[in-house]
C-alpha cells in the first residue's frame, strides 16, 4: 500500500498543461486521452525507426555474405 500511496501516473496537467486545472471534466478527459494517445505514436514511432534500422542491417549483412560467398567460389 505504501508503494502504491508513492507511485502516481503523469497526468496532462503535470506534465504539459498546468492551465486545464478547472475545466469540465468531459474536456480534461478528452485532452488527457489526446495526449496519451499522442504520446503512444510517438513511442511507436521511435521503436520502428530502431526496427527499419535493424532490417537495414540485415539487408547489408545479407548482401555482404552472399558477396563473399560468391567470391569464395560457392
Amino acid at each position: 500500500m505504501f508503494l502504491e500511496a508513492q507511485y502516481r501516473r503523469k497526468r496532462i496537467e503535470d506534465v504539459r498543461c498546468p492551465n486545464v486545472k478547472g475545466l469540465p471534466d468531459d474536456i480534461y478527459y478528452m485532452l488527457h486521452h489526446s495526449y496519451v494517445d499522442i504520446l503512444q505514436m510517438h513511442r511507436s514511432i521511435e521503436i520502428l525507426d530502431v526496427l527499419i534500422d535493424a532490417s537495414k542491417r540485415s539487408i547489408l549483412e545479407s548482401v555482404y555474405l552472399l558477396k563473399r560467398t560468391r567470391d569464395a567460389g560457392f
